[in-house]
């Protein structure tokens, strides 16, 4: 349960199913059954989050996750080990986005006329930052 919570990947879901949302929203001009069904869904998965957080919460008070914090759920820093995979991994992300945001920067004034690609560039942009994170994270843990 918490590797649900604190993972990467749900926090890509996240990200994935806002930016389907608004790019729906833009493309199509009136809402139709299929945007209707992806919001709820979109909405259903945010409600089984933030309840198997206070659910996890309840059952291990000592472990508690914060639902109202600055700091991302992915992040665990227990203790000074937990603490060094986390400056590690976020080392590793401040690498890629100081070479990803100019080449997003570059794409996004190229392509001007396609109405989605900020959407889409943002929403790769969040995405490689949460691989980067959770593939540096798995290869310090093995």
């Amino acid at each position: 349960m918490e590797r649900f919570l604190r993972s990467p990947f749900t926090m890509s879901v996240f990200l994935i199913g806002l930016a389907v949302i608004y790019s729906m929203s833009i493309v199509l001009e009136q809402r139709n059954y299929m945007t209707t069904m992806i919001f709820i869904a979109y909405a259903i998965f945010v409600i089984i989050y933030f309840g198997t957080m206070v659910y996890f919460n309840r059952k291990y008070p000592d472990r508690k996750i914060r639902i109202l914090t600055f700091i991302p759920y992915e992040l665990k820093e227990e203790d000074e080990g937990h603490q060094y995979i986390t400056y590690r991994a976020c080392r590793k992300v401040y690498i890629y986005y100081y070479f990803a945001i100019p080449a997003a920067i570059v794409a996004v004034t190229l392509f001007r006329e396609v109405e989605l690609l900020p959407v889409i560039t943002l929403t790769v942009l969040g995405i490689g930052q949460y691989f980067i994170f959770w593939s540096e994270v798995k290869k310090l843990y093995e």
